[in-house]
Parts: structure tokens; sequence; C-alpha cells
């Protein structure tokens, strides 16, 4: 467990310094916009994000519950032939959703948004690509070259380029512009990162021996986890796009930037994640239950203090923190604590996701995950009528905390696992995790 300490430090460092520059992007971004622009951003960002996942086929934690093992266990052939099937599923899917969206941008009615909607096809494709790389590179203890690309390079990138608009150009920067810049970097870092690690090196993985002796349970896992990270996406980002129907451009602009600045949150237990998943995936192929507990114990007390502190920043400074972004943007406070309500029991449930996804049960998170999201959305609409932003925040927030608690309770009932902070004594008759 030493390693999985260091390791899961080295993430924690990372994803609190992605945090902070997260934060800072879109404030940068949001200031060198209108806030007509940056809603529509949002809307574009958000799409491109739920697209990416669907054309992932679900290949992001597929690769790691299985390349994780393989990797363990010294099979090089298995390892590279899952990582290249998962590509090769990645390039596919997130390339017919781009053309099909850059088609669409040529429909008469789309026309005032066509240069947007082009340049968002293209980040699709880059975001869908960029967001699944570091799987495999986790799956094979690479975190740090995992995360560093995208969660710290990229966004000093973006910072830079509103830095530049605010102070040289004196100037306010249009959605489809900011949105091609984003491309650019992303298309430079995903090379870069394949690069550096043989495992996705092109060249390495193109002449490596593989196999795909278990390709037919490569499949059949991924129909879960497929389910299950686009409805996951779907709670949020298909909100957002659904939003930009319902808000005009700028109370849109304001729920993004709550949205975005909520998620802080997340940040802390997906960095814990990024070590536990492999860890947890290993342990529980081989129905070690006290090992995986173990690593859950860890990640519920590292998460506990961090998610806390940044909860009652939000709950008692949220205005002053919104108001960062820009005049009017502090509107959205019951919003962001709304919000922040949702993905802090999240964060407290622990790696719920991970243990379902890596222990074999996908299938019924899915299930889990296509109740409560669906229920959500379909409130979503009326809701926001009613309410506003108020009343899509909550929808958003009652889908995480649902989700969460449905899981746990699963969880502990199968396995005997307390994932998250809370730990339920006396732990019922363990059972073996899912074949």
């Amino acid at each position: 467990m030493t390693g999985f300490a260091g390791k899961s430090i080295h993430a924690i460092a990372i994803k609190v310094a992605a945090a902070g520059l997260s934060f800072l992007m879109f404030l940068a971004l949001a200031r060198a916009m209108t806030q007509e622009g940056f809603g529509q951003f949002g809307f574009a960002f958000s799409l491109a994000t739920f697209l990416g996942v669907l054309g992932a086929m679900g290949q992001r934690n597929l690769v790691v519950r299985f390349a994780a093992v393989y990797h363990a266990d010294g099979d090089r052939a298995q390892t590279y032939g899952v990582i290249a099937s998962a590509y090769r599923s990645v390039l596919l899917g997130t390339g017919i959703l781009a053309f099909a969206l850059a088609a669409a941008a040529f429909m008469p009615w789309l026309e005032p948004y066509r240069p947007l909607l082009l340049a968002t096809s293209l980040l699709t494709l880059l975001l869908g690509l960029a967001e699944f790389q570091p799987h495999p590179q986790r799956a094979v203890g690479r975190v740090a070259l995992a995360l560093l690309p995208r969660d710290v390079v990229l966004r000093f990138g973006m910072i830079a380029l509103a830095a530049w608009y605010i102070l040289v150009r004196e100037t306010q920067i249009g959605a489809t512009d900011v949105t091609l810049v984003m491309c650019a970097l992303l298309c430079a870092l995903i090379a870069i990162q394949a690069w550096l690690e043989p495992h996705t090196h092109p060249i390495r993985l193109l002449r490596a021996q593989k196999s795909y002796a278990q390709y037919l349970l490569w499949r059949g896992a991924m129909w879960g986890m497929w389910g299950n990270a686009v409805t996951t996406s779907a709670g949020r980002n298909v909100a957002m796009v659904l939003l930009g129907a319902l808000l005009p451009a700028t109370v849109l602009g304001a729920f993004f930037a709550a949205l975005r600045t909520s998620m802080v949150l997340e940040l802390v237990l997906i960095a814990i994640n990024v070590v536990a998943s492999p860890l947890l995936a290993q342990h529980l192929s081989r129905k070690d239950i006290d090992a995986a507990q173990k690593v859950c114990t860890k990640i519920s007390w590292m998460l506990g203090a961090p998610t806390l502190v940044v909860f009652g920043v939000f709950l008692f400074k949220g205005d002053f923190v919104l108001a960062l972004f820009g005049s009017g943007y502090d509107a959205a406070h019951l919003e962001l604590v709304i919000l922040s309500g949702g993905y802090l029991v999240s964060a407290l449930a622990g790696p719920t996701t991970q243990v379902m996804e890596m222990g074999g049960y996908e299938r019924v998170y899915f299930r889990m995950l296509a109740i409560t999201t669906g229920l959500a959305l379909a409130a979503l609409i009326p809701a926001t009528i009613l309410f506003g932003g108020v009343g899509a925040a909550l929808c958003i927030s009652a889908n995480l905390i649902a989700l969460n608690v449905w899981a746990y309770g699963f969880i502990y009932r199968e396995l005997g696992l307390s994932p998250g902070i809370l730990r339920l004594h006396p732990a019922p008759l363990t059972k073996e995790p899912a074949a």
C-alpha cells in the first residue's frame, strides 16, 4: 500500500493544481468573453464532452480494468491487445459522431451557429481521444504522465490565451475562437503524451505482439461501462445542452460558471481514483475483499477533509467566488451551493463507481444510472421552466445523491464493503465479485 499512498499523493497534488487551474481557466475565459459568449462556449464544451464520452464506447474504464490486471501479471501481449483494441474503438466512435455533427452544421436553420458547431465537431474528436489516452497510461502506473498534459498544460495554455486577449489585445474573444484554440492545444498534447509512454506510442503499439484471446470478454464488459459513462456524462452535459434551449445565454453563462466551480469538489475523488481503480481491479479480480476494503478506507479518509472545507467556502463565500467571473455571475450562488451538495455526497460516498465497474457489476450500475439520470433529466425541463437555474441545479444534485446512496447500499450488501466515509457494521456475509 506504500505505492498507493505515494502515487495518491502525486495524483492529489496534480489534481489540486488542476482544480485551481480549472477554476482559473474558466474564470479567465469568462473575463475574456461576453457573458453570452461564455454561455455559448459552455454549450459547445458540454456538447463535445458528452459526444466524446458517447464515442469512447466505454473503453476508458474497460482498459483500466483489464490492462491493469494483464500488466500486473506480466502479460505483455494481452496488455497491448486490449489497449490497441480500445484505441480503435475510440477513434471510430468519436470520428463518426464528429462527422455527424459537422454534417448537421450545414442544415439551413443552423447557419448562424455553423462556425461554432464545426469547431465543436473537431473538439469532439480531440477531447474524446484526450480523455481516453490517460487511462491506459494509468493502468500501467504512469500517473503523472496521464494527468499532467490535460489537467495542467492545457489549462495553462487556455489561461494564457485569455490573458493575452485581456491584457494585450484588450478585446473580447468569441466562443468559436476559444474552441479552435483548445483543439490546437489538445492535438499537440495528445501526440506528445502518446509518444512518451511505450504502451501508447503509436509505432510501438502497431508493432507489438498483441493477443485478442479475450476480445469477447472485453466486448461483453464494454456495453455496461459504455452505458455507465454515457449516462454519467448526460447528468450534467446533456443538462447544459437542454438548458441552452431553456435559458437566456447570460443566465446560462452564470449557471455554467456555478457548475464548473462546484466540480472542484469532484477533482479530489478523481485524483485518488486514478490510482485506486487499477488496484481495485486487481484485488476484486482475485476476490481479495479485505485488500479492496483497505483501499476504500484510505480513500475515505483522504477525501473527507478537503471536500468539507471547499464546500464550506462555497456555502459561505460562494457569491464572492462567482463574482470573480464578472458582473452578474454571483446571482448563481444558490445554484452553486445546491450543485456542491451533490458533489459533496458523491465524494464522501467514496469510489462507488470504481468498485461497481472493477468488481464486474457494471451492468447493475448502468441500471442504477439509467433510472436516476432518466428521472433527473425528465424533471429538468419542468423544474427549469418553474424555478430557472435553481430547478436545474436541484435535478443534477438529486441525481448524484440518489445514485451514490443506491450504489453504496448495493456494494455493502453484495461485497461487504463500505466504500465511503460511513462505515457500516457488522459486515454482512461477503459474496464473491461478479465474474
